[in-house]
């Protein structure tokens, strides 16, 4: 199931106190420390809450000794909320990482599938963690998630074969057409290919006026 050596490697690996795995796993700091010391024995039930608490943050189990940190991964967001759950796990990743948001092939529907606390916890993020944000809108599109964002026009050519692309530190995610289901993958070479397709795009695009205008009015009133 999993060995103490293998729970210390991966709280090793995640930076993790024994209150921290405590926590992920729903049991008491107490508890994690005894079976680290191999001072009692312990259920199976905690064990299998022990790995799917390392496993939930991309630790795997090699064999019955080894513990690592994927390099790759993916996961499938549903439902009705997919893209607001896909805000939170773009904070998650990036958080004080001062990197950059690229968002391409949007539509002028974006920002109204969010709520409006959505919105502003996304600005506040923005504002608060130094993170730059790029969107690349579909020609006519007014598609603005923050004021100190950068918005460049698309050919609308690309509707036709293309979904809206999310770029975040080393995950990407493709929302399907009918916005009902997002694939997130996590992989740094995936993420750098598809960084520099944006920035092919991002030269090739358009600078609307009116989005220029439209977001310095906002940072100026802000």
């Amino acid at each position: 199931m999993i060995t103490i050596e293998q729970c210390r490697g991966a709280r090793g690996i995640l930076g993790w106190t024994q209150q921290d795995l405590a926590d992920a796993s729903g049991l008491s700091k107490t508890a994690i420390n005894n079976f680290e010391k191999g001072h009692s024995d312990i259920k199976a039930e905690s064990l299998r809450a022990i790995r799917m608490a390392f496993e939930s943050t991309d630790i795997e189990f090699i064999g019955e000794s080894g513990v690592a940190k994927k390099t790759e991964s993916f996961k499938i967001i549903r439902g009705e909320f997919a893209l607001s759950q896909l805000i939170d796990d773009m904070h998650k990743t990036i958080k004080n990482t001062e990197t950059e948001i690229l968002i391409s092939f949007v539509d002028e529907n974006l920002a109204n599938r969010l709520t409006t606390q959505k919105i502003f916890k996304h600005i506040e993020f923005i504002k608060n963690n130094n993170i730059k944000q790029r969107i690349l809108c579909f020609t006519g599109s007014d598609s603005i998630l923050s004021p100190t964002e950068e918005c460049r026009w698309i050919s609308e050519d690309y509707k036709t074969i293309a979904t809206t692309t999310y770029i975040y530190g080393d995950k990407i995610a493709h929302e399907l057409w009918d916005q009902s289901m997002i694939i997130v993958t996590r992989s740094v070479d995936a993420a750098k290919s598809e960084r520099a397709r944006f920035e092919k795009l991002w030269q090739a695009a358009t600078i609307p006026e009116e989005l220029s205008n439209n977001s310095q009015r906002a940072i100026n009133n802000n």
